[in-house]
């Protein structure tokens, strides 16, 4: 179940299956990448170095986001990732974030191996199946056992917004004799981003999965959202810290 919480006085998203451990969804009153929204630069910046304060780390790790469906292994050496949508780690202490603003994000934390990663997955990366090969790569590179992953799928645009054309829905893996993923309205596609990462989770092995109920479009009061925006917004983030020891 997922509930807001508070850190350090600013409003954060959390799941009671990983409660006792740093992992979150921001809200607008914890912004760490300001994107297009030159105002809230310094407030970006200062909720950073807050932040890795916080969490007592060294550095924030992040990427630099395209929609596709490359994945990364965290390294030491290395603060930023090019062109890549997915980050994994297993080196303690280590706090990377990546950033939303309508597309799903999914925090995924295996407590047997403490081993972490966050996924991007906006409608490219779903119809790339960005979930199940990061799963995949944790799975081969990392000896992970899904079974033993818990997955977060936070906030994102849901299907009550995530209007869209035929083009669009035909890219996606969509079973369409299951109206659950999606409904048709005057030629338009109405599509369940989140339950199509779901689908994707469960069919790579994982079985302990949280899906938030929140339209980041119907509730922009709290998320941002690229679609209610008109593209000119900031970004919440998904956050992980992996355990030391």
């Amino acid at each position: 179940m997922f509930y807001f919480d508070d850190f350090y006085g600013k409003k954060i998203l959390k799941s009671s299956l990983l409660s006792d451990y740093n992992c979150f969804f921001t809200t607008r009153e914890f912004v760490l990448t300001s994107k297009d929204r030159i105002d809230l630069e310094k407030t970006a910046e200062n909720n950073r170095l807050f932040l890795k304060e916080k969490l007592n780390a060294e550095n924030i790790i992040t990427a630099n986001q395209i929609h596709s469906a490359h994945t990364e292994i965290i390294n030491k050496d290395n603060i930023f990732y090019d062109n890549t949508d997915a980050l994994i780690s297993n080196i303690a202490d280590t706090l990377f974030i990546m950033n939303f603003a309508d597309c799903v994000p999914i925090i995924l934390y295996d407590k047997t191996t403490n081993t972490g990663a966050i996924v991007h997955a906006g409608w490219r990366g779903t119809a790339q199946n960005i979930a199940q090969k990061t799963i995949l790569k944790m799975q081969k590179e990392l000896n992970i056992k899904p079974k033993n992953i818990t997955a977060l799928i936070g906030p994102a645009i849901g299907k009550c917004c995530f209007e869209t054309n035929a083009d669009v829905f035909n890219q996606l893996i969509i079973n369409k004799q299951d109206l659950s993923l999606y409904e048709k309205k005057n030629d338009k596609y109405y599509i369940d981003l989140k339950l199509l990462n779901y689908n994707q989770l469960k069919n790579a092995g994982v079985e302990n999965i949280d899906i938030c109920s929140y339209c980041t479009c119907c509730m922009s009061d709290i998320f941002f959202s690229y679609r209610k925006e008109n593209g000119k917004t900031a970004r919440h983030s998904a956050v992980i810290k992996i355990k030391r020891g």
